[in-house]
């Protein structure tokens, strides 16, 4: 039965391992960073802890609601204790990446259903490879949002952390065709 979703074969599956790399980008910043500055919080934002918890909550919807056909983004997990132990968290963040790597191509082109975060009682049909999609990106936007709390608090961050593959590469078009 074609489930309407034109999947391009590949391995490993991209997004995946995309999403596996933003995802191991946060671990290495997680420790090049100490608790305070973690766990600091901002009047408007939240702190970084809630940013990276936040995060891995939406990676953690679509790696649970796969399984069941079904993705919630809001019932997440929401534990405060990523927000402020780091080691936690990047224990949690490496689970995640370890189920990552495991995916293979049948599974982007599983179809879920997607409540509706603005009306609950409404799903909208996706595919895992599509929220995978939508999990790299809002996990690259919260990435920017972090980078730019720490270099705040005057801790360097790489310029590229939070920075959209497609930007990267539009940096790049323009650096190499300047002459």
């Amino acid at each position: 039965m074609d489930s309407g979703f034109d999947i391009l074969i590949g391995t490993p599956p991209t997004v995946a391992a995309a999403l596996a790399e933003e995802l191991t980008r946060a671990v290495d910043l997680l420790s090049r960073i100490d608790d305070a500055e973690f766990a600091a919080k901002s009047r408007t934002s939240g702190s970084v802890g809630d940013h990276f918890r936040h995060n891995l909550n939406f990676v953690e919807s679509v790696l649970n609601g796969m399984k069941l056909g079904r993705i919630d983004y809001a019932k997440r997990m929401r534990d405060v204790r990523m927000e402020t132990d780091r080691s936690f968290a990047a224990e949690k963040f490496n689970e995640a990446i370890t189920r990552l790597m495991f995916l293979n191509q049948c599974d982007m082109g599983k179809e879920v259903s997607v409540v509706s975060e603005v009306n609950g009682s409404i799903a909208y049909r996706s595919s895992v490879g599509r929220e995978l999609e939508f999990a790299h990106s809002h996990t690259v936007h919260h990435h920017a949002l972090i980078a730019e709390k720490l270099w705040v608090l005057g801790i360097d961050v790489d310029v590229l952390f939070g920075v959209a593959p497609s930007t990267k590469k539009y940096w790049e078009a323009q650096r190499t065709s300047d002459c």
